[in-house]
């Protein structure tokens, strides 16, 4: 995907910029508010090389907003080729996992956990580690293997069309922690194909 830009126009990365710049914001944002993974990393690294941008919620919280995001765009348009071709290969990248993001998929996942999230911290998110549909859930709370009812949780998410799921927990002294992974395979691009024929 990231070669992709090579074979849409003979523009310069700064043009290309310009062009997507937009897009860049939303595409990034969604990307890092719904993911975690090696991209994440790069995103980091982008925003750590924005010299003009106010990033504090960013560093302090973990939050990246459409706001800050244009900053770094904007900040970016002065910079090297380079520089714009990572920002831009870092776009492309994320473009397929966005355009796979059911925002009323996390909402009912959330749902599903909501009773535990007031005895300790649940947090859902999609991953893009594999080529799948993968939603992550963290769990942390003290006993937390005790308190979890895990044929009514697989029974709601089968429901919600998940059909494979991986369990992980640790205990650290006082405070457990548990990740559940829930997966299905992506659609078929060519069946996207052949509804719009």
């Amino acid at each position: 995907m990231r070669y992709l830009k090579y074979f849409e126009s003979k523009e310069t990365p700064q043009e290309l910029l310009d062009k997507y710049s937009d897009d860049i914001v939303k595409v990034i944002t969604t990307y890092y508010a719904n993911h975690t993974g090696d991209l994440c990393d790069q995103i980091d690294e982008i925003l750590w090389n924005s010299s003009n941008v106010d990033l504090d919620g960013w560093e302090n919280d973990g939050v990246l907003t459409e706001e800050m995001m244009r900053g770094v765009v904007e900040d970016y348009k002065g910079a090297s080729n380079r520089l714009i071709d990572n920002l831009l290969d870092v776009y492309y990248d994320c473009i397929t996992f966005v355009k796979h993001i059911n925002k009323d998929i996390v909402e009912d996942i959330k749902e599903v956990f909501l009773e535990y999230a007031d005895m300790g911290k649940v947090e859902v998110s999609k991953t893009s580690r594999l080529n799948d549909d993968r939603y992550l859930v963290l769990i942390t709370m003290k006993d937390v293997f005790l308190h979890i009812n895990f044929q009514e949780v697989f029974d709601r998410i089968k429901d919600l069309g998940f059909e494979h799921y991986s369990v992980n927990g640790i205990k650290n002294g006082y405070v457990e922690s548990m990740t559940i992974e829930f997966w299905k395979p992506l659609p078929n691009d060519n069946d996207d194909n052949d509804d719009d024929e």
